[in-house]
């Protein structure tokens, strides 16, 4: 988690404000999700095994992967765990998830 800090010291665009990614408990249940559900194929830490590497994705990439895509199979996740699962993946690549939310608010202006 060498990376939290991180995370803090630039906006966050594109997510709700009532959403605290930098939350250390969202994170570390983010962490447990993300080991129960995706581990399997993307390795631990999100570098990718069978899947690809994901560190540093955004909510958007979450909850569009988890319906289907490519050979990734539809997962049901609960309320709250998409947004878990995002904010940890942001904290294991910080600079990786600002460049995307950067991109991402910059389609939506």
């Amino acid at each position: 988690m060498k990376y939290l800090f991180a995370l803090c010291l630039f906006p966050l665009p594109g997510f709700a404000q009532d959403t605290a990614l930098t939350d250390p408990t969202l994170i570390a249940t983010g962490q447990q999700a993300f080991l129960d559900y995706c581990s399997a194929c993307h390795g631990e830490e999100a570098l990718g095994e069978n899947g690809p590497d994901i560190q540093g994705s955004i909510l958007k990439d979450v909850t569009e992967a988890v319906k289907g895509i490519d050979q990734m199979p539809e997962i049901w996740l609960e309320d709250g765990e998409p947004e878990a699962i995002a904010a940890f993946l942001m904290s294991l690549n910080p600079k990786v998830a600002e460049i995307k939310l950067r991109l991402e608010a910059a389609k939506q202006d």
